[in-house]
């Protein structure tokens, strides 16, 4: 189903009568993803976890390799947080450690947004000790062997306009 909606970044949507022959070209618009992480974590981010994403359609923001130097990453990064549709935060002992993290689940949480959170490493007593479960409340934590399913039903919100297929 092809639907219109009011943001940047837009793919064409084809839709088809019973023969087939095109009838009208609508806007769909992307599913935009942030993805939250430590600095220390920016390996992995960049080489394992965003391939896995990139495969489901969303766009993906990643603050790795698309800030110049002397751009102001606070306003970038909440500008990105602001147009995205959910967040994947990616829970290590070094990303609980930034505020940043912090801040960007609390923007995401004020937008009424998605929120997903991938955990590696920390246990969920130590995640509930410095509050993050807090903030999650509801909100799903993954472990790295729910990623698979995770960027399924990614792909799924993706050609779905954001709903839940």
């Amino acid at each position: 189903m092809c639907i219109g909606a009011q943001k940047v970044g837009w793919r064409s949507c084809t839709s088809h009568s019973d023969d087939r022959k095109p009838l009208t070209v609508l806007p769909v618009p992307m599913y935009r993803l942030f993805l939250s992480h430590g600095g220390d974590d920016t390996f992995i981010v960049k080489e394992f976890l965003r391939p896995m994403i990139d495969s489901s359609g969303a766009t993906v923001f990643l603050d790795a390799g698309q800030l110049a130097y002397g751009d102001d990453f606070r306003e970038t990064i909440l500008n990105e947080l602001g147009s995205s549709d959910e967040i994947l935060v990616f829970l290590t002992p070094s990303s609980t450690k930034r505020p940043w993290v912090f801040a960007e689940i609390g923007a995401m949480l004020v937008r009424g947004k998605r929120i997903v959170a991938l955990r590696y490493g920390p246990t969920e007593s130590e995640l509930q000790e410095i509050g993050v479960l807090s903030l999650l409340g509801t909100k799903t934590l993954l472990r790295m062997e729910d990623l698979e399913e995770y960027v399924r039903q990614l792909k799924s919100r993706t050609l779905n306009g954001g709903r839940n297929a």
